[in-house]
């Protein structure tokens, strides 16, 4: 029988307890979380079974410890803490859209220089196993298009918006009250959080860096409850579509409001759920729907990740990476 492996987990915020509490529901897993880093050691928790450090260096030089987790919203401090943690050859999750999108050469490497495993579908789509299922299913298909809602928060807005005819700072306060949107929203409004979640589809669909600096984003900000308007008189709603197509050899991305019809198929897709829409050569369309924020789908995606580590799962990005400025 195997020996329980030892999680090193930083962070404990929505994602972390959320993550903590769907770890409780498998006490089969062979696994404990054995410490666990936090910005401060004040502030009333669950888990009081749990050692508790403010100390990254405590996980980072812990030769016991032989996963890390990295769930904290400082995208630079996690790439530094990731990036540790595999040249230590631990296993690394990670749900740091930020500090992926924005660094997908360094990921790039660490696939291709490590011999440990990182993955971190919980970084784009919530619950939906979108790079799993890209990095895998898809993998040897000819992926013709990617189409989605990927952010949950914006989402969530804009149906508020939608349903109830609130402007977007009330819906934005209500996001934020449930959790579906952070105390600094800029990243979920602008549509940046959901670029950095393209480009690591990307990544994994045409093993293609792409910058997203070349991305054409546009904010739900300017979406009024006028625009809202308009969209209901000609049946239609008002989404944060999310596009990343491959002509020839280029590759063209897009996150900005679209209004869509009834006979869409992200028409139906409301409050935070995302949706991601696969278009590929050989099987057609796929659709995928599911929650795309709160602690519970999150945290289920960072489980389905630790049950594949353990299986010894790693991405199989094999085609050839090319930067695209």
């Amino acid at each position: 029988m195997k020996s329980a492996r030892k999680i090193g987990l930083f962070g404990f915020g929505t994602v972390g307890k959320g993550f903590y509490e769907n770890l409780k529901k498998h006490p089969h897993l062979p696994v404990s979380i054995e410490k666990v880093c936090v910005k401060r050691l004040d502030l009333p928790r669950i888990g009081h079974e749990l050692y508790f450090t403010d100390n990254p260096n405590e996980l980072l030089s812990d030769p016991e410890l032989d996963i890390i987790i990295e769930l904290i919203d400082d995208a630079e401090a996690a790439k530094s803490y990731v990036e540790q943690a595999l040249l230590a050859g631990k296993d690394v999750i990670s749900a740091n859209k930020k500090m992926i999108g924005e660094s997908l050469q360094d990921v790039d490497n660490w696939h291709q220089s490590f011999g440990s495993h990182f993955l971190y579908e919980a970084a784009v789509g919530g619950g939906i196993p979108i790079v799993h299922s890209v990095d895998g299913f898809f993998r040897d298909q000819e992926v013709k298009e990617i189409r989605g809602i990927l952010n949950g928060s914006s989402n969530y807005i804009l149906t508020q918006m939608q349903r109830n005819n609130w402007a977007f700072e009330k819906a934005l306060s209500e996001a934020q009250a449930k959790g579906f949107a952070e105390r600094n929203p800029v990243l979920d409004v602008s549509g940046i959080d959901a670029s950095y979640k393209l480009s690591i589809l990307a990544y994994h669909a045409f093993g293609e860096i792409s910058s997203i600096k070349s991305f054409e984003i546009e904010s739900i900000e300017g979406v009024t409850k006028e625009v809202i308007k308009r969209a209901k008189a000609k049946g239609r709603k008002v989404k944060l579509v999310a596009t990343l197509k491959k002509t020839g050899h280029e590759i063209v991305c897009s996150v900005k409001p679209e209004n869509i019809s009834p006979n869409d198929e992200l028409y139906s897709v409301d409050f935070e759920n995302n949706a991601v829409s696969v278009e590929t050569l050989i099987s057609g369309r796929h659709v995928f729907v599911g929650k795309g924020a709160g602690a519970l789908p999150t945290g289920s995606a960072v489980l389905e990740d630790l049950k594949r580590l353990l299986d010894g799962y790693s991405y199989q990005v094999s085609k050839r990476v090319n930067t695209v400025a």
